[in-house]
């Protein structure tokens, strides 16, 4: 028999039909290296996917896969625009059997995982797999396939399957689920290894068998090798902390880092603390806004919602279909829509900012009906702080400006910047290679790397917070030389 792993093209497809059935959208195609090899796989949860090992070479360690890898879930035309495309950040390899469990870099939020089967297939069953591997006349396919397949041997880590018509398991397949039929859906079993290819393009073999992965046995081993992060965001004032955990729950705490942690709102997607307010956005895009003690109540200030910011006494979100607008005073007060074709929106209690999705930063001053300044184009986020007006460009500089709207721009960065945070005096970047540097005071002060690894930053004026790529989530308070407090 003959691997069937990752092969050149990118091949996608088990020789068999298309597959239309949405219950099989668990399937996860996979790229690795530019696009020249391509395999198979199944999310096991939002975080993670479960695919052959032997797709990342014939030495596999834990840590950052060896090759770039991409993975398409939810998909099976993919043609189509559904589904999430996901970069891979974090391999985890079985120490015996082909199978390795690859992190995704964000979740596939709205997925549905494959239920793992914790019982073993018999000699004579019926088994689905499917796969995005050649099939018998496309190399590169553009659709998930499936066929069917006989048990004819269960051994200790391995599944002997043979065929039903002309289903056959090729090149790109590797790591592609085998599943189980039950009355409730479909139960994974185990991942494509080897196969004769009988059928598959350019090959002469005749023979369909194949040789499986069980993974029946190994639901525990994936329990604990595929957590969920405790945290996903951070967000922080000088007196209150703020966390997105990694089940979409909110929680903030109020005084010192060890503080009480409170319940917030569940189902979350973002979470902002400014002042003495307290805005989480929540999956179905509601958001909501409480001000004052921590004892107040939250108020659902608009709904249709994709961003929310805050500041002492301005709320701004930019709706889903592009409408930046702003209410100014209490949370009853009345929306002022203040621009359309906007991505992004921020605001401090004397601006108002946006960012198009034309690229352009815009700022006005004063009251919410000022004249728009635009700012710099080709821009891909924009903050507001005080006086200070940051930006971060599409090609990964950062600048910020200080003083009147038509100051001058001070380069923070020239390159490799993935987001910009301004708060106080105080300047955050996390960089494409996940570093979090602030610098404090002037804005030619020196740059501090104050943490590595890190997935989300936030700044105050006396505290940095991070979340880590790992997720946990940690403050320190003081000095840019302070030690780091493990707070979630």
């Amino acid at each position: 028999m003959v691997a069937v792993t990752a092969t050149a093209g990118a091949a996608h497809a088990v020789n068999g039909p298309a597959v239309t059935d949405p219950a099989l959208a668990f399937s996860v195609q996979l790229k690795l290296g530019d696009s020249v090899k391509g395999c198979s796989g199944v999310l096991v949860n939002r975080w993670w996917v479960a695919t052959a090992k032997s797709c990342f070479g014939a030495t596999v360690t834990a840590g950052a896969p060896p090759l770039a890898t991409t993975a398409t879930i939810g998909r099976l035309d993919l043609n189509s625009s559904g589904g999430h495309v996901r970069t891979v950040d974090k391999i985890v390899p079985h120490p015996e059997r082909d199978v390795v469990l690859a992190r995704l870099a964000e979740p596939a939020l709205g997925a549905t995982a494959v239920k793992i089967g914790t019982t073993p297939p018999a000699t004579g069953d019926a088994l689905v797999a499917a796969g995005y591997g050649r099939t018998a006349d496309r190399w590169v396919p553009d659709a998930l396939h499936a066929g069917d397949f006989t048990v004819t041997a269960v051994g200790a880590a391995t599944l002997d399957l043979t065929a039903v018509g002309d289903a056959t398991i090729c090149k790109g397949d590797a790591g592609g689920p085998v599943l189980r039929r039950t009355s409730a859906g479909y139960e994974l079993v185990g991942l494509h290894h080897t196969s004769y290819q009988g059928g598959c393009l350019s090959v002469t073999e005749t023979r369909r068998d194949a040789v499986e992965t069980r993974v029946d046995d190994l639901a525990a081993w994936f329990t604990a090798n595929t957590p969920i992060p405790n945290s996903l965001q951070v967000s922080v004032t000088d007196t209150r902390i703020g966390v997105l955990r990694g089940d979409y729950g909110t929680q903030f705490k109020e005084g010192g880092l060890s503080a009480k942690w409170n319940p917030l709102l569940a189902d979350a997607k973002d979470i902002v603390v400014a002042a003495d307010r307290i805005g989480v956005l929540t999956q179905d895009g509601a958001a909501w806004v409480k001000e004052g003690p921590t004892t107040a109540t939250f108020v659902r200030v608009q709904v249709n919602v994709k961003q929310l910011a805050l500041s002492g006494n301005r709320i701004g979100v930019v709706t889903n279909d592009g409408v930046a607008s702003v209410k100014e005073g209490g949370l009853s007060a009345n929306w002022i829509p203040e621009h359309t074709g906007v991505q992004q929106v921020a605001v401090t209690d004397t601006r108002v900012g946006v960012l198009t999705t034309a690229g352009v930063a815009k700022v006005k001053e004063g009251g919410l009906s000022a004249q728009w300044i635009p700012e710099q184009s080709g821009v891909k986020q924009i903050a507001l702080s005080g006086n200070r007006i940051g930006v971060v460009l599409t090609n990964g500089a950062a600048d910020v400006k200080e003083g009147g709207l038509s100051a001058g721009w001070s380069p923070q960065a020239t390159a490799g910047v993935a987001s910009l945070v301004l708060n106080d005096d105080r300047v955050g970047l996390l960089t494409t290679a996940k570093v979090a540097q602030v610098r404090e005071g002037k804005l030619d002060s020196p740059l501090i790397n104050e943490q590595w690894n890190v997935r989300h930053l936030s700044v105050s004026g006396s505290r940095v917070g991070v979340v880590l790529v790992d997720g946990s989530a940690e403050v320190k308070q003081g000095g840019l030389s302070a030690p780091w407090t493990p707070v979630w």
